[in-house]
């Protein structure tokens, strides 16, 4: 029995000094045992059981059964011969089961009438009537309703009804209009905050209770008519001859695997020339994503050091651009243990791009920017190289310094690109920065819910950063489409691309 308590004491550290376990009695041992017992399973259901705190009832009923070895439980009995009598109770009124219908329209919150009259409205015939439909709206800062009013006219000829249909609707029957949808859109996707805190923000700014599925739902049927204007910004991307590409993770919800995520990833390709930007969401992170989305193009492709680009780029007729931030980053890893070398790398570097920033905020033609490489850059650029090549043989190959002259040496032939083409960027900062707000959107919503969530997903951060680049307000240019697109052909949505779109005039 003592070596039991001991053991138990050395597991959690209970500091009991074996003089005084001789001294217990055995009550007093068995109750140490309980106790250590219990303070072990719980142990063990921290590190190892559900962190769920779902709580579910027992039966009380089950205490009244008769178990044996159980001291402490009695069971009250009645006494025999008791008479039981009881009084039955009317049934109650069947009650008609509550509709999932629109409900009703709500009274607190400002309204806005919008008659629609019909086209062959009779002349010098009043209405016989109205009917009214209505949805929530929303404009920057507060929730509103608006109504629509349809009035009705007898026909002269006696040939039925005249009155004007609903304009097209985002959701067909629905009761969340254009601006609300454009605003769950935006914020969810533009300024990271998930569905669930966009609605208890609605409910403590107008009083408007929604349910978490139904803004789900609102945010899908929405995306899908954005769909086909990402499919064309897709199509004029892959126009171009030079593109960006990089990839970043995200966690995607699937049915095979209960309680855990599946790694998503987001491929993103950007037109530096033209500012256009293109999220393409793929289960996995091989070759098949890059292979997929540039089957068709030939040109000049700038990635980081990843080898699933290697496919696309040893194609006939590619040029493969390597991305200088990505050399300066393993020097800048390596400055604590070897200040000296990471300072000198890191001090050339800095002038190249203190040379390319100065060109781009002056908007140098690409023309002009190759004259300003082939006179200061690229002198420089040849001194560095021969330097890399002296240092790798006088460092560790395994130290931080030894990988980032490795790495820079492993780069260097790919850029050329860059020495002889105006228009090739020094590094992929451009599409990094516009893969920044996705990595800030998983912190908050945490993941998609499904794979289709995700490439719908990448279609809206694909519109929302090319729009960005152009400087135009996001949530205004998803209302124009979500009021405008419901009602048009494919052919007729060239305006709405995002580099195209104008707002209209009020």
């Amino acid at each position: 029995m003592l070596d039991i308590v001991r053991v138990f004491n050395y597991i959690i550290g209970i500091n009991m000094a074996p003089a005084n376990l001789d001294t217990l009695s055995r009550e007093e041992l068995v109750t140490t045992i309980l106790k250590l017992d219990h303070e072990l399973s719980w142990l063990k259901r921290q590190v190892f059981g559900q962190k769920t705190e779902r709580f579910i009832p027992r039966d009380n009923g089950q205490l009244g059964l008769p178990l044996a070895g159980m001291p402490g439980m009695s069971v009250l009995a009645e006494a025999p011969g008791t008479p039981v009598s009881y009084v039955r109770q009317p049934a109650a009124p069947a009650q008609a089961p509550v509709g999932h219908g629109r409900g009703l329209m709500p009274t607190h919150l400002p309204i806005v009438d919008v008659v629609v009259e019909p086209t062959d409205k009779p002349e010098n015939i009043p209405s016989i009537g109205e009917d009214i439909s209505w949805q929530y709206e929303y404009k920057p800062g507060s929730l509103f309703v608006r109504r629509y009013i349809r009035p009705r006219y007898p026909r002269p000829s006696g040939d039925g009804i005249a009155i004007a249909p609903l304009p097209p609707q985002a959701i067909e029957k629905g009761n969340m209009g254009p601006g609300l949808i454009a605003h769950l859109i935006t914020q969810k996707f533009e300024h990271h905050v998930p569905l669930d805190r966009q609605r208890k923000m609605l409910l403590e700014e107008s009083g408007v209770e929604f349910a978490e599925s139904t803004l789900c739902d609102a945010v899908r049927q929405g995306v899908e008519w954005l769909v086909p204007v990402g499919q064309q910004l897709k199509t004029i991307l892959l126009t171009t001859d030079y593109l960006q590409a990089d990839e970043t993770p995200i966690p995607v919800l699937v049915k095979d695997k209960r309680g855990k995520t599946h790694k998503g990833f987001f491929w993103v390709y950007s037109d530096p020339g033209r500012k256009l930007l293109l999220f393409d969401y793929q289960q996995g992170r091989g070759r098949e994503g890059p292979l997929k989305m540039l089957g068709n193009f030939k040109g000049t492709l700038q990635v980081d050091g990843y080898e699933g680009y290697n496919a696309v780029l040893t194609r006939p007729g590619m040029k493969h651009a390597a991305c200088m931030a990505h050399v300066r980053r393993y020097f800048d890893k390596a400055k604590e243990s070897d200040s000296a070398r990471a300072d000198f790398a890191l001090g050339c570097i800095g002038e190249w791009f203190a040379l390319e920033k100065t060109a781009a905020q002056e908007k140098w033609t690409a023309e002009k920017r190759l004259e300003l490489r082939k006179e200061k850059t690229l002198p420089a650029m040849e001194t560095f190289h021969q330097w890399l090549k002296a240092e790798a043989g006088r460092t560790l190959p395994q130290s931080l310094i030894g990988k980032a002259v490795a790495y820079a040496l492993n780069q260097w032939a790919w850029f050329k690109p860059f020495q002889d083409d105006g228009r090739i960027e020094l590094s992929n900062n451009l599409i990094e920065n516009s893969i920044r707000p996705v990595a800030i959107g998983r912190k908050n919503y945490m993941f998609m819910g499904s794979h289709e969530a995700a490439a719908r997903a990448a279609t809206v951060y694909s519109l929302v950063g090319t729009a960005k680049l152009y400087g135009k307000n996001v949530r205004d240019y998803f209302t124009s489409m979500l009021t405008d697109i419901p009602g048009l052909t494919t052919k007729q949505l060239e305006p709405y691309l995002p580099h195209l779109w104008t707002p209209k005039a009020e």
